[in-house]
Parts: structure tokens; C-alpha cells; sequence
């Protein structure tokens, strides 16, 4: 899938299909309100930010990046939030952060477009840029039955090609180096309601970094 302006504005995606991708306060509002105690008073990181519109929550003065794969939408981002740094970033997963740079990564809402493989190149590399003790917050898919019964056709068309379960989640984030700190699953993110239990279709995680730095893998 590519992701230019015809999937943001909503031609080539069944969840932009209604109105683009926008701005939608009580979605982004939201999913701040979840991960913002989490963040710390460091550096912040989106990974996939899109528009900037999650990342623009955290604007209190820290240092705040975003990267992502769509050159569309960076440059969206630049042109409404200038005052925040985005980064290009490629298939190969390597992000173009120093070791330890953030207190805090975001990820809503991409890890299910990428394949397993992939995925953990890409944890890898969060790991690398999170200082110890850095929080990974992340949201995605949870391929719960109502998941596998109910979106099967939204998830093929929006080619959601690495969703798992959130107990799977939880294994592989600590395969990675990181603690589960907490972990949820919603119906939706635009509607109010949180459930420890895993039988929604999105969940919610945060992450801990345990140990120091990993080896740099930039080239």
C-alpha cells in the first residue's frame, strides 16, 4: 500500500474512506490522555506520526520528533506543527535516531502494517533510541475473535498484515527487552472505555525499556 494523498485523503483507505484523516479531537485527546503520564518530561518520539496530530499533544516544550515512511504526510506535518522535528524513515526499519535519544516512543496504529519480520527489526531499533527506563506506547489491532469475525474485510483492504493477539503482544515486547507496565483493550478510540480483559478489537500497551542502550545499528 502506498501512502500518499490519495490513502490520507481517503480514496485509497477503507478507514479514511468518510472525511480524509483529520484531526479528530476526541480521538487524539484521548489516546494523550492514555499515554501522557507515561511520557516523562524527556524527548518524545511518534513512530508513523502521519499529520502530527498525537505528537502536537505533547507540545509542553520538550524536544518532540516524528518519522514516518510517507513523504505526503511529513509534509503535512511540517506545515502544521514547525515547531516539532519530522524525518523521513524507509522500509528497512532503521530509525535515524541517536542511542538513548527519548524518553518516550509512540506508535499508534502501525505495527499492523508491517510484517512480523519486520516488526522486530523495528522494536529493536525503538529499544535502541529509548533511554533506559523509556516507555513505548503503542496501540494496534488485537486479534481477538470480534477481530477475526467482524473486520476481516476492512483489515484485508487496509492490508493489516501483522496483527496479533494482545497476549502475543505482551511476549513479544518482552523478547525485546521491554517490561509490560500496563495493557488494555477498547472498542474504538474515538468512544469512551478501557477493559483489562483481551477480547476487544484494539489494545493498548505500554512498555518499560530494562538495561542500557543496545549497539547502534545506524549506518
Amino acid at each position: 500500500m502506498i501512502y500518499d494523498k490519495d490513502y490520507f485523503e481517503g480514496r485509497t483507505s477503507y478507514f479514511y474512506q468518510f472525511g480524509g484523516y483529520r484531526d479528530v479531537g476526541s480521538y487524539f485527546n484521548r489516546l494523550a490522555r492514555w499515554f501522557r503520564p507515561h511520557a516523562g518530561d524527556g524527548a518524545v518520539l511518534d513512530l508513523g506520526c502521519a499529520y502530527g496530530f498525537l505528537l502536537s499533544r505533547f507540545d509542553d516544550g520538550r524536544p518532540l520528533c516524528g518519522c514516518d515512511v510517507s513523504e505526503w504526510a511529513l509534509r503535512e506535518a511540517r506545515s502544521r506543527f514547525p515547531q516539532s522535528e519530522f524525518l523521513i524513515v524507509d522500509g528497512s526499519g532503521t530509525l535515524p535516531y541517536e542511542n538513548g535519544q527519548f524518553g518516550a516512543v509512540l506508535c499508534t496504529d502501525v505495527l499492523e502494517h508491517i510484517t512480523p519480520d519486520r516488526q522486530s527489526r523495528i522494536l529493536t531499533e525503538v529499544s535502541r533510541v529509548l533511554a533506559a527506563g523509556g516507555q513505548f506506547c503503542m496501540t494496534t489491532p488485537n486479534l481477538c475473535r470480534i477481530r477475526r469475525w467482524v473486520y476481516v474485510r476492512a483489515d484485508r483492504l487496509e492490508r493489516h498484515i501483522g496483527m496479533r493477539h494482545v497476549s502475543e503482544w505482551k511476549a513479544t515486547l518482552s523478547r525485546h527487552g521491554f517490561e509490560v507496565a500496563d495493557s488494555w483493550t477498547y472498542l474504538n478510540a474515538f468512544l469512551p472505555g478501557r477493559i483489562r480483559s483481551t477480547w476487544l478489537p484494539e489494545c493498548a500497551l505500554v512498555a518499560r525499556k530494562t538495561g542500557a542502550c543496545v549497539k547502534s545499528t545506524r549506518t
